[in-house]
């Protein structure tokens, strides 16, 4: 029953990146009291989610009867994904995509307690809720069919991906020179610090002369 073709691994993969487009920006609109388009990517897939969910079918499915090893295995493969995604993003782009650092007990700001505990609980809901009316869509489908909106899916993500990469090392450019800028203005700034007290100690001997030749 769980040897799924890539075709819809691939499909598996798309829905979940969309599933999670909608409940990251969903969430985070409400916060800013506007409406947020999170994500990567233009289009609506948030990768991280899709990956995610994957990484958890594959490591959870083979013990999904056993409730306390899917929330603890979900929870283990997610938060590593996480850590990963999260610290090789920001080597990569000089951005962090998502920060915990103000969470309690988070490693890096990358991952934090309440992420991996909601990872795990993610597994468990994912396992035995969201996935089932899934597989039944995708199984449901020709294979032929699954193959072909797989590959039409692949190959527009493909196109935003790299048009995402693209950009976001524009970005990376654009960051590392304002970086630059604003390093030598310091230095500016230091020399007319310096400057500006040499000059100032210059008048204020000055005036102690002037006021030694008056007496």
């Amino acid at each position: 029953m769980y040897d799924y073709y890539l075709a819809q691994w691939l499909l598996f993969f798309f829905i979940y990146c969309f599933f999670g487009w909608i409940w990251e920006s969903c969430y985070v609109s409400v916060k800013k009291r506007k409406w947020v388009n999170r994500g990567f990517l233009h289009g609506p897939l948030i990768p991280i989610y899709g990956f995610g969910a994957v990484t958890v079918l594959l490591v959870v499915i083979p013990v999904r009867e056993h409730l306390v090893l899917v929330y603890f295995l979900g929870m283990a493969a997610a938060t590593v994904l996480e850590y990963v995604t999260g610290a090789a993003m920001e080597k990569l782009f000089k951005v962090r995509y998502w920060d915990y650092s103000e969470k309690p007990m988070n490693l890096h700001g990358y991952i934090c307690l309440i992420s991996s505990l909601a990872w795990g609980a993610f597994s468990v809901l994912l396992i035995h809720v969201i996935h089932m009316p899934v597989e039944r869509l995708v199984l449901g489908m020709e294979l032929g069919t699954a193959e072909i909106l797989a590959f039409f899916i692949t190959v527009m993500f493909a196109a935003d991906a790299t048009q995402s990469f693209n950009e976001a090392m524009d970005l990376r450019e654009m960051i590392e020179k304002l970086t630059e800028s604003s390093q030598e203005l310091r230095r500016i700034q230091k020399r007319m610090d310096v400057i500006i007290a040499v000059i100032g100690a210059g008048r204020q001997e000055k005036g102690w002369r002037t006021v030694e030749k008056g007496r």
